[in-house]
C-alpha cells in the first residue's frame, strides 16, 4: 500500500467515529479548531431544524388555504375548474408535507 492510502484508513475511521489506537490526541490549536468546528456544526443543525419547522408550518397554512378556497370555488360554481385545481394542489401539498418529507427526513437523519 502506498503511504497516502495508509493515511486514509485512520482518517476515514476517525471521521465515522471509530477510535483508532495510537492516535495522538489533538493539542493546542488543533483542539481549538475541532471545538470550533463542533460548535459550528451543532449551531448549523439547530438553525436548519428551526428553518425546517418554519417551512413546514408555512406549507401547512398554504394547503389549508388552498383546500378552503378550492372547496368554496368548486361548490359555489364561481370557478369549478379553478376550485378543482386548488383542491388537487392542496391534497398534493398535504401528501408531500405530512408523508413524504418526514420519511425522507427519517432516512437522512
Amino acid at each position: 500500500m502506498t503511504p497516502s492510502l495508509l493515511m486514509l484508513v485512520p482518517a476515514v475511521a476517525t471521521a465515522i467515529g471509530l477510535p483508532i489506537l495510537q492516535v495522538a490526541q489533538p493539542s493546542g490549536i488543533e483542539a481549538g479548531i475541532q471545538q470550533y468546528a463542533s460548535e459550528f456544526a451543532s449551531e448549523t443543525v439547530a438553525s436548519l431544524t428551526v428553518i425546517n419547522t418554519a417551512v413546514v408550518d408555512i406549507i401547512r397554512v398554504a394547503y389549508v388555504t388552498c383546500l378552503l378556497v378550492g372547496v368554496l370555488l368548486y361548490y359555489t360554481h364561481l370557478g369549478r375548474r379553478l376550485g378543482k385545481d386548488l383542491i388537487m394542489g392542496g391534497v398534493l401539498l398535504v401528501i408531500i408535507t405530512e408523508f413524504i418529507i418526514p420519511v425522507v427526513g427519517g432516512l437522512i437523519g
